[in-house]
């Protein structure tokens, strides 16, 4: 009986692409200086800078723990005085996971709450690419 064997080099091959270059990126962020913030493609939390953890919040062990940005991790409120919690399809639009789903760069002002206090952030997203795919995104974050 004939038998046929197909193998999917390809996409074991640019897994470990992508594998290597999220690797460099979150060596970049765990050492940088400036707040910023690496997602996977999946839009799970790969890497933070020390001082992206303090604006956001964030625990010291959040990098690769498998939880992403909206799934409780940031309370995000909307422009209101009431400071109202965002609506879903408001959270995926945030640059880091715009950037994530557009496969562009992504900009814009959020606000968040940390320790009773709320306060805007300017954050711009750029996504990662390994070859025609896209890994990742990176974000740097500014308070305003």
């Amino acid at each position: 009986m004939p038998f046929v064997e197909l193998t999917l080099s390809g996409d074991e091959a640019s897994a470990e692409a992508d594998g290597a270059i999220l690797e460099r990126w979150t060596t970049a962020v765990r050492g940088a200086g400036d707040p910023c913030l690496l997602l996977n493609a999946r839009g799970l939390i790969a890497a933070t800078s020390p001082t992206a953890r303090e604006l956001l919040g964030l625990a010291e062990g959040v990098d690769g723990s498998g939880r992403g940005l909206i799934d409780g991790l940031l309370r995000l409120v909307d422009f209101t005085v009431a400071q109202g919690t965002l609506a879903d399809w408001e959270l995926e639009r945030i640059p880091p996971l715009q950037a994530l789903s557009s496969g562009a760069l992504a900009r814009g002002l959020l606000r968040i709450a940390v320790r009773q206090t709320v306060y805007t952030l300017d954050a711009v997203s750029t996504p990662l690419r390994s070859g025609e795919h896209l890994c990742g995104s990176l974000t740097f974050f500014n308070r305003c």
